[in-house]
């Protein structure tokens, strides 16, 4: 029986690990390789990091984690997890493992919209997170396309990085007077008939066309994706989760179950950079560690 299995090997998961094998705590991670962020060229505001591709952080941060001989990696998916008393039976594609407590740190699935375009465009001029490639898509033209109610925040966010922003509502919910007000005074054009297309050379993005017959060049855009945390194999456990689907949890990340946690972006149900990732799976795997102390005492 392991200590501490961890499920899912990206930033989040692996600092855990790492955190825990220098806690001297028995630490099985599994990953099914399938990271969310494989679309991703190039990650930033990592420091030290700078631009590395996800993959090649990965690859390092599992070097890291493999110097330690209290932990290891398995290549493998996890199809059940469930609570016997005082331990946790994992059961994977190929095996049964057993813990004493659970990290949880699969990520998130990811949903693109539909639209012809978006799949060869995204990673490479689409984009989801200002903040992560914002400086990528500085002063290019550039399409928001986003719900209605997140309209006036992304439009005040992407205006630091570009003067040439058109906003598109998403969805088929109305802007209200207010939003369209700030939109007006920062002189940005708002379309609300549907994107057909974004058309391309290659994943390089050169115009979006409109249900209208209307078109415009573009050059780069923002769109808004949808995301979960809600995957078959925990549903056994019965976690709770927070109105807007987020994982109800403690300061210390541990869910409604004692003994489960949760790090990274299924903490919030929210894409976010590998550094916030790894920092919080760091953070966690600490209070892990110090209730296995407590456990022992």
């Amino acid at each position: 029986m392991f200590d501490v299995i961890i499920i899912g090997g990206g930033p989040a998961g692996l600092a855990s690990a790492l955190t825990l094998g220098r806690a001297l705590k028995t630490t099985l991670v599994i990953d099914n390789n399938n990271p969310r962020n494989k679309v991703t060229q190039a990650s930033h505001a990592y420091l030290t990091q700078d631009a590395i591709s996800p993959e090649a952080l990965r690859s390092n941060a599992e070097q890291d984690v493999d110097k330690y001989e209290h932990v290891q990696r398995v290549l493998d998916t996890v199809t059940h997890v469930e609570q016997v008393t005082d331990y946790f039976i994992i059961q994977t594609e190929s095996t049964t493992y057993y813990a004493r407590k659970i990290i949880l740190a699969m990520g998130l699935k990811e949903t693109l919209p539909d639209t012809p375009g978006t799949q060869a465009c995204y990673g490479t001029s689409l984009f989801y997170c200002p903040w992560c490639d914002g400086y990528e898509l500085r002063n290019r033209s550039l399409i928001v396309s986003v719900p209605a109610a997140q309209v006036k925040h992304m439009s005040k966010l992407v205006l630091n990085w570009s003067q040439d922003v058109v906003i598109h509502v998403a969805d088929n919910a109305s802007i209200d007077d207010e939003d369209k007000a700030y939109l007006d005074r920062k002189g940005i054009r708002l379309i609300t008939s549907a994107i057909t297309e974004y058309l391309h050379t290659e994943g390089h993005l050169t115009a979006v066309s409109f249900a209208d017959g209307t078109s415009i060049n573009r050059d780069g855009g923002l769109i808004g994706i949808e995301v979960n945390s809600d995957f078959d194999f925990i549903r056994p456990l019965q976690l709770q989760r927070e109105d807007n689907g987020r994982l109800t949890t403690n300061n210390f990340g541990e869910t409604s179950v004692p003994g489960v946690f949760v790090v990274g972006e299924s903490k919030d149900i929210m894409p976010s950079q590998l550094i916030d990732a790894a920092s919080n799976g760091n953070t966690v795997a600490k209070f892990v560690a110090m209730q296995l102390i407590e456990d022992n005492d």
